[in-house]
């Protein structure tokens, strides 16, 4: 854990000029290209109610109203908002399920950050198809935790998280490096448990992909242990059977792709592999814990900086719930939850706020920056009592008639203190 005074240190890492595709990938923005805000107008914040938590921090309840500026009534919304505002030395660590796997956000932080104060849902979770399995579910995004790259890969993506200084930071990061084995060639890292072996590269699998789903298969693949020495060098006539086999506790598995393939398939066993595996963020911070994020709400104190057209894409509009996390100009930390109004009777819910919407309100209760994390029946937000019980809160304002139905996530941010 990083020292007390580091904390203590609350500056905001700075982004860099560009926008995000909707695969998760920077792209370079024209310096000529001028944007408009969209100018959505709170008209009404009531604060409800609100309640501590452990650590000092503060749940406040709301009723908002927000005056959309674009055409059709619909826009304009009215619904719950839920905003946690965290103390000063508080800060976001990860808690994850393993690559494939999905646990509920009380389950992970209980098991993985039970001295935390709150935690909520994090990065969105698509389909993938992995070796003929379908509606594989792995993080849309990276995922770094406590240092430690759990996935990545060497195409730049967007993150929120801290650095390794304690600084909030959020931007887009990758992988660079190579890997080399003995007097080998040294090849092109592409990506670290990615659910695809990249041509002309190595793809890293490690411990942090679940046994039970399916694993890339790499036209090569070579084990090492954790002295990073050879134990098996598997191709399509030596332990063919094994390729894409799960990673034994104690190693790691080297993936080669097409066009690397003759450079693994040359390593002997007992050779030392070399792994040059660093991150490569657009700041040019190290991250400490990250995981991936969807569009920027709040950027340098302006909201909806994409402009009404970027927010209103594949249904943004409509009214959903939603989970949002950043930081005050002080660097402080606060999350908001948009709960919903009710349950569809299978788990999904209805009712919130449209993106662009929320953008205002989390401007409008304080924060500089704000970004996006996933939705909708993933929408979940968990606070510690000072006695150290647990309890669910984003179900306030619901209609829980149907049920309480919590979705399973793949990762989350649970905020500690030092």
């Amino acid at each position: 854990m990083i020292g007390t005074a580091a904390w203590r240190r609350r500056g905001v890492v700075l982004l860099t000029a560009g926008a995000v595709g909707a695969a998760g990938t920077l792209v370079a923005m024209p310096q000529a290209t001028a944007v408009n805000p969209c100018e959505n107008r709170v008209t009404s914040l009531s604060l409800d109610n609100k309640q501590r938590f452990a650590g000092d921090g503060m749940l406040r309840r709301y009723t908002a109203e927000v005056n959309h500026p674009g055409s059709g009534a619909w826009r304009d919304q009215r619904s719950k908002v839920l905003v946690n505002s965290y103390p000063a030395n508080a800060f976001p660590r990860v808690i994850n399920a393993k690559m494939g796997g999905r646990e509920k956000i009380g389950s992970m932080v209980k098991a993985q950050q039970p001295q935390a104060i709150a935690a909520i849902n994090g990065d969105f979770f698509p389909p993938v198809t992995i070796r003929g399995q379908s509606d594989i579910r792995l993080p849309a995004g990276i995922v770094i935790k406590n240092g430690k790259v759990v996935r990545a890969s060497r195409e730049k993506m967007r993150f929120v998280g801290i650095d390794v200084q304690g600084n909030p930071t959020a931007g887009a990061v990758g992988l660079r490096g190579n890997i080399a084995i003995g007097a080998g060639q040294a090849v092109d890292v592409m990506g670290v448990n990615w659910q695809t072996v990249k041509d002309g590269g190595v793809t890293v699998y490690t411990t942090d992909w679940r046994e039970q789903t399916p694993r890339p298969k790499g036209v090569v693949e070579v084990v090492i242990n954790r002295r990073n020495k050879v134990v098996q060098v598997r191709t399509n006539s030596k332990f063919s059977g094994q390729l894409g086999a799960p990673v034994k506790s104690g190693t790691r598995v080297l993936a080669y792709g097409s066009g690397a393939s003759l450079v693994g398939a040359g390593a002997n066993v007992d050779a030392k592999a070399d792994l040059n595996i660093k991150q490569a963020t657009t700041s040019g911070v190290k991250v400490q814990n990250g995981i991936g994020r969807g569009l920027p709400l709040v950027e340098a104190g302006v909201a909806a900086p994409l402009g009404c057209g970027a927010y209103s894409e594949n249904g943004n509009d409509s009214a959903r719930p939603r989970t949002i996390v950043g930081w005050t100009a002080a660097g402080t930390w606060r999350s908001i939850t948009v709960p919903g109004t009710e349950f569809d009777g299978v788990g999904l819910r209805d009712g919130g706020f449209g993106l662009s919407n929320t953008a205002a309100i989390a401007k409008k209760v304080g924060l500089e920056y704000a970004y996006e994390l996933d939705g909708g029946g993933s929408t979940t937000m968990y606070t510690r009592s000072s006695k150290g019980k647990w309890t669910r809160r984003d179900l306030y304002g619901l209609d829980t008639n149907t049920g309480t139905y919590e979705r399973d996530s793949v990762n989350g941010l649970a905020f500690a203190t030092p």
